[in-house]
């Protein structure tokens, strides 16, 4: 059994990647640094995990169709790879502060050809390679404007994700095929991205550590769970649009 984790070197990437790897199955480290990767590689391997890396640079199409290419056989595509926003320096990378009004046009394109256009090609790419009851795994996140979570750029490429997870499964479901593509999302997680520390605002912001075993926990359940987007409670949203809505 292989899964393909991107992103696998840190945050909640590495810990779904481990949490796979500890039940079985031989991981893909996908990450953009090499060093970063050979790196998990090593971390895991101390754990006796079976991991290799895997370049996957969701801004460098070409290191997608390659990573293709080494892939012949693939259980699990987990696509956690991300980025929140356009890097400002001193600051988190997820600026929660940051106003609406004051996103840029580059700041939505950046964000978008990363987590939407780069994460599509990666599983278009990959789709020749994925077993017959292979998982199509989108860590994504809620929508909807609330005062505390409303960052643009990012809320948006993930909602284009979201619409593209439920549009694959229904096209898997259409051609009768057992592969699965859903959502999960973890939550509020203490990462380099947002700067947050497990155990904020009352308990609320966990630990990559416990969103990494939640969702893989979701991720190896026997449910069918194409074209569903998952919480980190289990509930599934049921009616995508409402989040549009508010």
């Amino acid at each position: 059994m292989k899964a393909l984790v991107t992103g696998a070197n840190k945050g909640i990437g590495f810990e779904i990647a481990r949490s796979l790897g500890k039940r079985g199955y031989d991981i893909l480290v996908g990450a953009r640094d090499e060093a970063r990767g050979q790196a998990t590689v090593e971390k895991l391997a101390a754990e006796d995990i079976s991991a290799t890396f895997i370049n996957i640079d969701l801004n460098n199409f070409d290191s997608l169709h390659a990573a293709a290419n080494m892939v012949n056989s693939l259980d699990i595509l987990v696509n956690n790879a991300g980025i929140p926003d356009s890097v400002k320096p001193g600051r988190a990378a997820l600026d929660l502060a940051k106003l609406t009004f004051d996103y840029t046009t580059e700041d939505l394109r950046t964000t978008m050809e990363t987590n939407f256009l780069g994460t599509h090609e990666l599983i278009k790419s990959l789709l020749s390679s994925l077993t017959d009851n292979a998982k199509i795994v989108n860590i994504t996140v809620p929508i909807s404007p609330t005062d505390f979570w409303h960052p643009l750029a990012y809320i948006t490429s993930k909602a284009a994700l979201n619409v593209m997870t439920l549009t694959y499964a229904y096209e898997f479901e259409k051609m009768g095929s057992h592969r699965q593509i859903f959502g999960i999302m973890p939550g509020a997680v203490a990462t380099d991205l947002n700067g947050m520390e497990a155990g904020a605002h009352g308990g609320f912001v966990k630990s990559p550590e416990a969103a990494g075993q939640m969702s893989t926990d979701i991720i190896l359940s026997d449910k069918n769970q194409n074209g569903q987007i998952i919480q980190y409670d289990g509930k599934i949203v049921t009616d995508y649009e409402i989040q549009l809505r508010g």
